[in-house]
């Protein structure tokens, strides 16, 4: 082989480590998070069913809590309102950085489902 092939794929090959290096490799996106919750998650729901679902999605949830004060993603979720917290971890990874996607799904006092939101947790060195 000769030094220009040498060099010219070890160039590639940096520029490809520092390509997934700085913009990392995405296994979810979020329109994808969005449209499954969508589908499959209708306003009245009872908390089992959003369980169920976040289960079958392989979401880490919580169970079904009431908030005290909660700000998340921009979002303020007020006091006192039933809420549960999924997080599906790890959806896009860079050496600098990962990215997290996070619904919160909003309950009235009848525990029926009254609304959700779906948005990117960033977290870095």
């Amino acid at each position: 082989m000769s030094k220009k092939n040498i060099i010219a794929i070890s160039l590639a090959g940096l520029l490809l480590v520092g390509y997934f290096a700085t913009f990392g490799l995405r296994t979810t996106r979020l329109d994808t998070v969005k449209k499954r919750v969508a589908q499959n998650v209708r306003t009245g729901e009872s908390p089992e069913e959003v369980l169920r679902f976040l289960d079958a999605q392989h979401f880490e949830h919580s169970s079904l809590m009431r908030t005290w004060y909660m700000l998340l993603g921009g979002h303020d979720y007020g006091n006192n309102l039933p809420v549960i917290v999924a997080i599906k971890r790890n959806t896009a990874r860079a050496v600098l950085w990962h990215e997290s996607i996070q619904v919160v799904f909003v309950f009235d006092e009848d525990n029926k489902l009254a609304g959700y939101d779906v948005f990117p947790v960033y977290t870095g060195l």
